[in-house]
């Protein structure tokens, strides 16, 4: 999960805002105080001062119309319009591309500073989370096979390879006992400190954080020297910080879940030898005299199979309903001939498979998707 005060200390990723044709006003006074003048680009963050958002201009905070504004805890570009008499304006404007590079790498590899205290980019990027769209897109494609190791090649940090190697299962040799290992490292390491524990060594999260500042400073020198060109990586490290975004979403979830009596955890496995498999578990809340209904989704996808969906449901700890989808016929046709023997080793573990579905074609959309309740929400962003 993510602790209050992890998120106090979350990077924010600088989001350039352009709102054309926006004049903010302030007083000449200001920008006598602050030092500006005429046709200067200067960079002010939107910080939320009470219940009003509020330009944070070099330590100051600035009145402006709220519908002129980006979201608390964005940047904005502006540039200082002067007057001879009357109040100045501030014209938001795009980055500029040297600045906006060397921001966004700085912005990776130094703590955030916080020049007043605030609760809104903790208000942003809780809420961001949760309701972030289901599904870790970018987290699926960055542990393709090949991806993060081509990618480990150009940092020289062998202890992150081996790291990456760790996380790594096989799906030749994949056993419940590396697929639980899997699912701890998954959960957290705040969830281990929290009771006590070490932290988990198959933290993926930690993994890749640990990739961004490696990479942030290994080219910060080179991005400042080329004025910004190095496109490439920054790209990456964009990826990098949407696969974080990503498994932090699913933390925040969980947790939310959690708090309306609801168990939902999603994770994405590596694999050396195989794409990715995401897998979803789910568990409504518990009905009094009645059993929740526990719900396994498993989605793969390979060159030889295609898409594969295989949704699992488990009442009463031991009787298992199987539907599984497939766009191969070779692939269906092969489940429906063992379904036999996927009963036999069922039965092998104490379940009693009730029945199996085989369907080709691609899986539809559940028509009850899991949604966050204003119930225990770990911040309250409605107020």
């Amino acid at each position: 999960m993510i602790t209050g005060a992890e998120a106090l200390v979350t990077p924010n990723r600088i989001n350039p805002i352009y709102l054309e044709g926006k004049l903010l006003t302030f007083q000449a006074s200001i920008a006598q105080d602050l030092g500006l003048n005429d046709g200067q680009i200067v960079q002010a963050l939107v910080r939320l001062h009470g219940d009003q958002p509020k330009l944070l201009l070099q330590g100051r905070m600035i009145d402006a119309p709220a519908s002129a504004l980006a979201a608390p805890g964005e940047s904005m570009w502006l540039r200082v319009q002067s007057k001879p008499d009357g109040p100045w304006n501030l014209q938001p404007v795009p980055p500029p591309a040297s600045t906006q590079a060397a921001s966004t790498a700085l912005t990776l590899t130094a703590a955030p500073l916080m020049t007043e205290p605030s609760l809104a980019p903790v208000v942003s990027r809780i809420a961001n989370l949760l309701y972030r769209p289901t599904g870790a897109i970018e987290l699926s494609q960055i542990f393709k096979p090949g991806t993060l190791d081509a990618l480990l090649q150009t940092v020289a940090r062998p202890d992150l390879l081996t790291q990456w190697r760790g996380l790594q299962l096989s799906m030749a040799q994949l056993t419940p006992a590396a697929l639980k290992q899997a699912m701890m490292g998954a959960m957290g390491s705040e969830v281990w400190l929290s009771r006590g524990l070490s932290m988990a060594s198959q933290d993926p999260k930690q993994m890749l954080r640990r990739l961004i500042d490696a990479i942030s400073t290994s080219n910060l020198n080179a991005i400042q020297s080329s004025n910004g060109d190095d496109a490439e990586t920054l790209g990456m490290i964009s990826r990098l910080q949407r696969a974080v975004d990503d498994l932090e979403a699913s933390q925040v979830q969980a947790v939310q879940a959690q708090a309306q009596q609801e168990v939902l955890f999603n994770m994405t496995l590596p694999f050396a030898d195989a794409n990715p498999v995401e897998l979803t578990i789910r568990r409504g809340p518990k009905q009094e005299g009645e059993s929740p209904l526990l719900i396994i989704n498993v989605h793969s996808k390979s060159e030889e199979l295609g898409p594969v969906w295989l949704k699992t449901q488990l009442a009463n700890s031991e009787q298992v309903d199987l539907t599984m989808w497939s766009e191969n016929p070779n692939v269906v046709s092969q489940a429906r001939v063992r379904s036999s023997l996927l009963g036999q080793e069922l039965g092998n573990a104490g379940l009693t498979m009730k029945s199996f579905q085989v369907i080709q074609g691609a899986r539809p959309i559940e028509a009850a998707v899991w949604t966050p309740s204003g119930r225990g929400l770990v911040v309250d962003v409605s107020a």
